[in-house]
């Protein structure tokens, strides 16, 4: 398959913050690495760029479509996730965002996983627009 077509159908078996149906939030970063290998096939880890100013892990697809940040507590534990990606995705993400989650507003959704709410957030850019996946601030 050419295009786009293939990276979007993962996008349905897995957004950030989830794959595989799994909840990447909470757990620690090397269990993160290991269940992005396995389940996120069409990413892989860049090391080229490093930030010392956040603890996280950067991944991103070859066709330069999307960039998926996780970022770590001092304990590298997950707390959140960044999907960066290029504006020919966007209808596909919604549409799959709307799918999966219940919208809370135009641009948010939210969804409960193991008694935990999480918010899912889309921020649109100039040039890409930004899902990004936290937990809800408990009462």
């Amino acid at each position: 398959m050419k295009g786009p077509g293939p990276i979007l159908l993962l996008f349905f078996l897995a957004i950030p913050g989830l794959a595989g149906g799994q909840n990447y939030i909470g757990l620690h970063k090397e269990q993160v690495k290991d269940t992005m290998k396995e389940d996120r096939k069409d990413l892989s880890e860049d090391n080229n760029s490093r930030n010392t100013a956040y603890n996280m892990v950067k991944y991103i697809d070859n066709l330069g479509n999307q960039t998926l940040y996780y970022f770590f507590s001092e304990q590298d534990t997950c707390l959140y996730s960044k999907w960066i990606c290029d504006y020919s995705m966007l209808n596909k993400v919604v549409s799959g965002l709307n799918e999966k989650y219940e919208q809370s507003a135009e641009d948010s959704w939210q969804y409960t996983d193991k008694g935990q709410r999480y918010r899912i957030i889309l921020t649109t850019g100039e040039w890409f627009f930004t899902i990004t996946t936290r937990p809800e601030k408990q009462d």
